[in-house]
């Protein structure tokens, strides 16, 4: 059982800042193998498109991904729960290899630390839960509430109100 030892999809290939992600594509362009994201009796699927363009791009250019975990300098972490992100892979999709992710239909997908992701936060609710609970006080994020910062014009500078003019 390779548990614990991560696996490099290009082994002739090295960066010192490379991660190693191991997940699901969602956007696969045939529906066979295809994850999707259940909802309401349909299924979810994302795409990448190009701007101008409403042709999807290939998972090879540009993947949206259920990620379960991870592999970077030499040790495996997986994730509370999967992490939808969107990445541009630096090497091909292969089939997963090492950190227990063998044989379960994952693939892995190769970036660096400067690889820019977006992470698709998705919620699965009744509508009281996500819109009207959520905005409750005590429920929301502390930067929705009033902000108690001032800034004032003095001597020239702008700073925070509250202060004794320094």
């Amino acid at each position: 059982m390779t548990d614990n030892i991560p696996a490099a999809p290009d082994p002739r290939r090295f960066w010192p800042d490379q991660i190693t992600l191991y997940g699901v594509a969602l956007n696969i362009t045939t529906t066979a193998d295809t994850a999707n994201l259940p909802f309401d009796g349909h299924f979810v699927r994302l795409s990448v498109v190009e701007m101008g363009s409403d042709a999807p791009v290939a998972p090879e250019v540009m993947v949206i991904a259920a990620v379960y975990g991870y592999a970077f300098e030499g040790q495996c972490y997986r994730f509370d729960k999967p992490k939808l992100l969107v990445f541009r892979p630096g090497v091909a999709a292969a089939p997963a290899n090492g950190c227990g992710f063998e044989d379960l239909g994952y693939s892995m997908w190769q970036i660096t630390k400067q690889t820019p992701v977006m992470e698709l936060a998705t919620s699965t609710d009744l509508a009281e839960e996500i819109v009207l609970n959520a905005n409750l006080p005590g429920n929301r994020n502390p930067n929705t509430y009033g902000n108690s910062f001032i800034l004032g014009h003095r001597s020239g500078r702008l700073n925070r109100g509250g202060g004794n003019g320094g």
